[in-house]
């Protein structure tokens, strides 16, 4: 039977800020670190034993102040080297919550429909934590139900889509994007096809694209010109 030890250490003093992805900002900035709960253990057996570590910090965007989480993990089996240095190293598994990805931004989602809305955050939150079939899966969910709040017609998803030319939704080069994000949900649900963060998150972007156009900006613009209206009714019909 193998003998495991472990020990505990909580910082909060004289922690450096690293740059860090920042999920609201959509890209790397200066995190300070809050504070650190790190555990080291130590497992022996047979004569041999495994060292590891794992830190538990929260951090927080020195731009935006958005406050998240970070988990560095080690262990003495993940042993690489620096070939220019010629020094050993331990490589660090990292995980963000909640997750992220760069060069991307949350769009303003309480503008969308509930439902629509309610999909997109899952379609994102499922890309930005790494869950790339389910994401594949959401993101073809997403753009039936855009199809479906505008009443595309067609008798399936791309019978759909072509309509949403055909009433100027989207351009010519538009909807071929969006076919190629339908066979790339397709083969998510039916092949259980795991397609790469960059892949769903550029198909995830042009659909926002659409969100934006659909909903977004017209929400936007009738919120901020709700005063022309009755403008206009007392304008003279050369004066309009």
């Amino acid at each position: 039977m193998s003998d495991v030890t472990k020990e505990f250490e909580l910082q909060t003093d004289k922690l450096l800020a690293h740059n860090y992805p920042c999920r609201k900002c959509g890209l790397e900035t200066k995190h300070q670190t809050v504070s650190r709960y790190t555990e080291r253990g130590a497992q022996y057996y047979g004569g041999h034993h495994i060292d590891w570590a794992e830190s538990n910090e929260i951090i927080q965007c020195l731009g935006c102040e958005e406050v998240s989480f970070r988990k560095c993990s080690t262990n003495s089996e993940s042993l690489d080297y620096n070939y220019k240095t010629g020094q050993p190293y331990y490589v660090e598994t990292v995980a963000f919550y909640p997750g992220r990805a760069l060069g991307s931004k949350v769009i303003d989602h309480w503008l969308l429909p509930w439902s629509i809305g309610e999909v997109y955050k899952e379609a994102r939150t499922a890309i930005e934590n790494e869950l790339f079939i389910i994401g594949g899966i959401a993101i073809r969910s997403l753009l039936e139900s855009i199809c479906s709040d505008v009443e595309a017609k067609g008798r399936n998803l791309a019978k759909k889509i072509d309509d949403l030319h055909a009433r100027s939704l989207v351009t010519k080069e538009g909807v071929e994007t969006l076919h190629k994000i339908r066979l790339l949900g397709n083969l998510s649900a039916h092949a259980a096809k795991r397609h790469t963060k960059d892949q769903l998150m550029l198909a995830l972007e042009v659909v926002e694209h659409i969100l934006i156009g659909t909903y977004i900006i017209p929400a936007r613009a009738k919120d901020t010109f709700k005063g022309l209206d009755e403008v206009k009714k007392l304008l003279a019909p050369d004066d309009q």
